[in-house]
């Protein structure tokens, strides 16, 4: 696509799609020509609760105010302090596993460390956290439009309670603060006035299913990554250094993100294409992280790749809200896991991988497990 030509127009739908590197860079870092305001998710979804703080669905300036204030308070020192946490969740969980050659990945490690690290970090009372888990499993296993309508239904009436817990939670933090990213969001101010419920809850929601989306298809993907490529596997045994630059290999590789959806605002040029107002632009991000204009190799999976200036995070205004916590989680729950392990391999008879057309991950994987200490 990207050698043919970078962009170009579905003649039936007439949107645009967006392949190249450097025109995916172009219309992700242009907030003014290329709005974010477009959305497929339906007026009548449960999800427009949290519309009013979703920066997802946003445009300046409104963006701008409240990206700077969660920036205030998801600061690189806070998710720093959480590496204790993540360490002592991926431990405990990871100890429950050590007894079985056979295990759902996902869903006996991956998921549970995710969420219980950011419920922790958001300030999910103990007593909602099971209703808390069961809203991202239906959020992250509908990938398609076209998922059967009782999920949809599940997840609308989930998505309420989620509303109602958030809310909750919110205006007993204002009598009873904690050290948690609820309070800090509700102590916070944005032009010396504090952000109301609906933004905070907004936020706050947007928070919980970008971090634990990202953080769990990352972590999901790197698996698929080096069990395809065992030798790299073994090479981030011996040398843990080296796993920063695999997590960032992942993404570039293996982009969860497939596609991001921009409205045009004016008559614009892109590559050698003229788009007129109006007109809806996917950037395919899995793409982009493969252009040979871009990435030398680019269908080589390798660790070692640097510089890596990959898109699967995003661009620009609109770059990844959780990218440093899913970074951070990703890399502590991969390296116990590989320290723990001396061979893995999926069956992908039993597995669930996504289409990546929609996203690129998994709903679970089947991993034979050779364990470490088992010789």
């Amino acid at each position: 696509m990207c050698e043919r030509d970078p962009v170009q127009r579905a003649p039936q739908s007439g949107e645009w799609h967006v392949f190249g590197y450097a025109e995916a860079v172009e219309v992700l870092s242009n907030h003014v020509d290329f709005s974010n305001s477009v959305t497929d998710v339906p007026e009548s979804s449960a999800l427009k609760l949290f519309g009013t703080g979703n920066l997802s669905w946003m445009d300046p300036p409104r963006h701008r105010q409240l990206r700077a204030l969660v920036n205030q308070v998801f600061t690189p020192r806070f998710v720093n302090e959480l590496a204790p946490t993540i360490n002592a969740v991926a431990t405990k969980f990871l100890a429950e596993l050590r007894a079985k050659n056979s295990v759902p990945f996902v869903d006996a490690y991956v998921f549970p460390v995710m969420s219980t690290v950011i419920a922790e970090m958001v300030g999910i009372p103990s007593g909602e956290r099971k209703l808390f888990g069961h809203w991202l499993r239906v959020l992250l296993s509908i990938t398609a439009p076209s998922e059967e309508e009782n999920k949809v239904a599940i997840f609308a009436t989930l998505t309420r309670e989620m509303n109602r817990v958030l809310h909750e939670q919110i205006e007993d933090r204002r009598p009873n603060p904690r050290n948690d990213l609820l309070t800090k969001l509700v102590e916070s101010e944005i032009d010396g006035a504090a952000p109301t419920d609906d933004e905070i809850a907004g936020l706050t929601a947007l928070l919980l299913a970008t971090g634990e989306g990202g953080g769990t298809q990352t972590l999901a993907n790197a698996i698929i990554c080096l069990d395809q490529h065992p030798a790299a596997a073994d090479r981030l045994r011996a040398d843990s250094s080296l796993l920063d630059n695999a997590i960032e290999e992942t993404m570039r590789y293996r982009s969860q993100a497939t596609r991001i959806a921009r409205l045009t605002t004016k008559p614009v040029t892109v590559g050698r294409h003229e788009i007129p107002a109006g007109q809806k632009v996917s950037v395919w991000l899995t793409a982009a992280n493969r252009d040979p204009r871009q990435f030398s190799d680019p269908d080589t999976f390798d660790i070692e790749r640097s510089p890596n200036p990959h898109l699967a995070l995003g661009n620009g205004i609109h770059y990844c809200l959780g990218a440093s916590l899913a970074r951070l989680e990703v890399k502590i729950a991969l390296e116990h896991f590989l320290r723990a392990t001396k061979e893995f391999s999926i069956d992908y008879a039993k597995s669930q991988i996504l289409d990546p057309r929609l996203i690129c991950g998994a709903k679970e994987i089947a991993l034979k497990v050779v364990w470490a200490d088992q010789g």
